[in-house]
């Protein structure tokens, strides 16, 4: 077995689940039915699908210096697929707020602490444990000027929308396996809906968030590209809250058929290399779409236990990659791990998955879950009585 063999990624799976299944035995998490509990069941799916795909590129990594995707159209489409099911997730969620919004003024205030709250506690947690490894990597020795050192820094705290450096010469994206980089269209997103709010609410939100969403969107696209391939899966998580919204059959997107379709749009997925495909990704948003239309898969997206991976997707995204530099640097060793067998560097992997689901599950319990409370108190308060 090598770390491009299906069997590898299915155990990997295997031990994570059995990992969450473990944690849900005494913290039931997942457990609570809501509409659309597939797309929970789907999280818990594509964060694992991203570490798995990571732990391939790391094991290239160590032996050429080369940070390049698989050479297997499954383990690059872990990734990448992956990548823009998360993104259609953010688009279906929030467009569909706004599709069953019925009040007269939508909370534009409360919806952005809300979002501040869910993210940054989390990410800026992740980039103070990088910074400290950037210090360890270069022997707390200061390579650069304190004023370029803050601002590399707060690069990273701004989640690299303002651009992504060196942090003190040190590449630090390998030590998160360079995640960040999707993080900025999370925001490209939220600052869009104002806009996007415009054609679709009765009454328009107001000067200040529209020119706020203008500003934010120039000033992004200022400092970096935005690649149309990712703005294409927003567009395509958009698709099913307007038939949710407009259908007026009563279809069973559940059914057998439908079912078919699901599969075997999978499965020609991983006919292509790159989710960049346009055909890919046509069949990237029909998988996703009758997902989140209602098909659970045999009942598997609704298992609890993939809830409960799906709870804490959002920190195994950003942690995955750390914990696997952390143990390759600093408890294996890179040599040590260098010098391992093909096989040998899949039971190295299998011993860290545990940890991986282990350590998110703590990080969304006393980081993720508190700062959301909290900033769910924060906009019950600012809610006009």
């Amino acid at each position: 077995m090598n770390p491009l063999n299906p069997i590898y990624a299915l155990i990997i799976f295997a031990i994570t689940f059995l990992t969450g299944y473990l944690i849900n035995i005494k913290y039931k998490f997942g457990t609570a039915t809501n509409r659309f509990e597939t797309i929970d069941g789907l999280r818990g799916f594509l964060a694992i699908g991203v570490f798995i795909h990571h732990s391939t590129i790391w094991y290239k990594y160590i032996h050429t210096d080369q940070w390049v995707a698989p050479n297997s159209n499954l383990f690059s489409q872990l990734g990448q697929t992956s990548v823009s099911f998360f993104f259609m997730i953010s688009s279906f969620l929030f467009v569909n707020k706004l599709l069953e919004f019925k009040g007269m003024n939508y909370d534009w205030k409360n919806f952005f602490i809300k979002r501040v709250f869910r993210l940054v506690p989390l990410h800026f947690f992740i980039v103070s444990i990088i910074v400290v490894i950037v210090f360890i990597q270069s022997d707390w020795t200061l390579n650069t000027s304190i004023l370029l050192l803050m601002k590399n820094v707060l690069e990273w705290l701004s989640f690299g929308i303002i651009g992504l450096g060196d942090i003190n010469t040190i590449n630090a994206s390998t030590i998160n396996a360079g995640v960040l980089w999707s993080l900025p269209y999370e925001w490209l997103l939220y600052f869009s809906l104002p806009l996007i709010s415009i054609i679709i609410l009765k009454s328009r939100p107001s000067v200040f968030y529209i020119i706020l969403s203008i500003v934010f969107i120039a000033f992004s696209y200022s400092f970096r590209s935005f690649s149309t391939e990712h703005i294409l899966s927003f567009v395509g998580g958009a698709i099913a809250p307007l038939i949710l919204k407009y259908n007026k059959k009563d279809i069973n997107f559940n059914s057998l058929f439908f079912t078919i379709i699901l599969l075997i749009s999978i499965v020609s997925i991983i006919q292509f290399h790159s989710s960049r495909n346009i055909i890919c990704k046509l069949l990237i948003t029909i998988s996703f779409t009758l997902i989140a239309l209602g098909n659970n898969l045999y009942g598997l997206l609704k298992n609890s236990t993939l809830k409960l991976l799906g709870e804490i997707s959002y920190s195994t995204y950003l942690l995955h990659g750390v914990i696997i530099f952390i143990v390759i640097n600093y408890i294996f060793g890179l040599e040590e791990t260098k010098s391992l067998s093909q096989l040998e560097y899949c039971f190295f992997i299998f011993s860290i998955s545990p940890f991986v689901v282990l350590t998110s599950f703590l990080t969304f319990r006393f980081i993720e879950d508190p700062f959301m409370k909290m900033g769910k108190k924060i906009t019950k308060k600012n809610k006009p009585q």
